[in-house]
């Protein structure tokens, strides 16, 4: 407990020095929530520190009446104001806020928004301001994340990725419909495809495998394809599509559909509906992750009280090995738009949560209140977990990367069955989990421009060849019209790129 007094003895302090600070200015300055600009509230009001206004991506809840809010403020200070972008057309919005000079001092962003104002000049670079007052910052953070916050080397932003590299994809099985036929977990391709052959058999009412769109990663694992780029022989990137054993992959596919082992509805099925089926009982296997195994759980048990899910890994390829794309990635990145005057006070502020005490109280709560740790092991205090720090993690400016990839675990723990699952895919991830050497790769005009309708023409024509309106012997001319329809634009950009990396 003695961590939590020492918050409060700060915001008693914090308190004590705005009452008297307003005391002496005899009542003539601005009252809180107002200002001589009308948008800054008066330093005296909270001790000398100006209040800041932070725009953030939207959440189904108003951050400003969090619990966590209330915490910030007293831990450090500072008085915030939280705006968040619409849900649609975000990026709209955020580029009519900054044309405009509205002002904000913090901007949280997706890296893609970054990249954008970076570009546009609508930042302010904080290299310096991080070297004078980052010290806790320059602390929790990797020298290699820092990188992504640079444009033209120079420091834009403060970088934040995900809570720690882990593995999210799996393929979600029926474990009492194997169990009951007989069944062990395949492991080859072989394995996997005599499975679900056992099942149509046995089971003729029940589809073996449902799912949707190209990609099925445990399948592709056995062609060697784990992640959505890789190395060739020569050391030049190619994606997945550009690479001879997807070809091999669509003709396994393919087989699977003309056989009856893949939902009937596969070219037409959207994530929700393949869901519904396995859900319903209907089907034996489902392509997802972690996240969806939590989320159709419950509704899953209600319909099928007996059934029981289990997790397939990575099927081995010919030669024995395995894998699939870890989850490794920058997901905001934390910047100051021009028009703030408050620069300075942005990163004291930011710095302030990124101290070790801060950190976690900010994001964990009490220890014994809301939390427990033993043996490095973080457990929430459940209800009082989510009450207080059910939204912790909209507030991060940045995260103690060594630190958090632990404490974040806490946040899995308060659903069992969110957490067996992500358990139960990442006890091997040192055995799985692959690297795509794209994965913090900046934003680039002609991929940008180019990938969606590239996914989208890739999409297309597998759902063909699964229906037999293309043959798979044609997929050498359908390779031609994707590298004239942009894709040999994005090669060309991205092999650039790559070799920057090497230098």
């Amino acid at each position: 407990m003695w961590g939590r007094h020492k918050w409060m003895k700060a915001g008693m302090i914090a308190t004590a020095a705005a009452l008297l600070l307003t005391a002496c200015s005899g009542g003539s300055g601005p009252a809180a929530g107002e200002s001589g600009a009308g948008a800054t509230e008066s330093a005296s009001a909270t001790g000398g520190k100006p209040s800041l206004k932070v725009l953030a991506f939207n959440v189904g809840f108003d951050p400003n009446a969090e619990p966590v809010a209330k915490d910030i403020e007293e831990t450090t200070g500072y008085k915030i104001s939280y705006t968040l972008l619409p849900k649609d057309n975000p990026e709209e919005k955020l580029n009519i806020e900054i044309a405009s000079g509205a002002n904000y001092d913090i901007l949280s962003l997706t890296p893609t928004q970054f990249h954008t104002l970076v570009a546009q000049g609508a930042l302010q670079p904080i290299g310096e301001l991080v070297d004078k007052h980052g010290a806790n910052m320059k602390e929790a953070i990797s020298e290699a994340s820092w990188e992504l916050g640079k444009y033209n080397g120079e420091l834009y932003g403060i970088p934040q990725k995900n809570e720690r590299p882990n593995i999210e994809q799996t393929m979600i099985v029926r474990q009492d419909v194997m169990d009951e036929l007989g069944l062990e977990m395949p492991e080859t391709l072989d394995e996997f495809y005599e499975t679900l052959l056992a099942i149509k058999q046995k089971k003729p009412d029940m589809i073996p495998l449902t799912g949707a769109g190209m990609n099925v990663p445990m399948v592709l694992s056995a062609f060697g394809l784990y992640t959505g780029w890789a190395e060739d022989e020569s050391g030049q990137l190619l994606p997945r599509i550009k690479r001879p054993e997807m070809k091999e992959y669509m003709t396994f596919m393919k087989k699977l559909f003309d056989e009856g082992l893949l939902d009937k509805d596969w070219p037409i099925n959207k994530s929700a509906q393949s869901q519904e089926k396995f859900v319903g009982g209907k089907a034996a296997m489902i392509s997802g992750d972690w996240n969806m195994a939590s989320g159709i759980h419950d509704a899953f048990k209600t319909n099928v009280p007996e059934g029981r899910m289990g997790y397939m890994p990575p099927l081995k390829g010919p030669d024995g090995s395995s894998g699939v794309e870890m989850a490794d990635k920058l997901l905001y990145v934390h910047a100051i738009p021009k028009s703030s005057k408050n620069a300075e006070d942005a990163i004291k502020f930011m710095n302030l949560k990124l101290e070790k005490n801060n950190f976690t109280f900010l994001t964990l709560g009490e220890e014994g209140v809301t939390f427990t740790e033993e043996n490095g092991v973080y457990s929430p205090i459940m209800p009082t977990f989510t009450e207080q720090r059910g939204s912790a993690y909209f507030f991060l400016n940045g995260i103690r990367e060594v630190e958090y990839a632990d404490m974040w675990l806490a946040r899995l723990r308060r659903t069992p069955t969110l957490f067996e699952a992500f358990n139960e895919l990442n006890k091997d991830f040192d055995t799985y989990a692959k690297r795509n050497p794209i994965a913090f790769m900046p934003p680039i005009e002609a991929v940008g421009k180019n990938l969606p309708s590239l996914t989208q023409r890739e999409n297309d024509y597998f759902l063909q060849v699964l229906l037999s309106g293309e043959k798979i012997e044609e997929f050498d001319k359908f390779l031609s019209g994707w590298e004239s329809a942009g894709g040999g634009e994005v090669l060309k950009a991205v092999n650039e790129w790559y070799v920057t990396t090497k230098k």
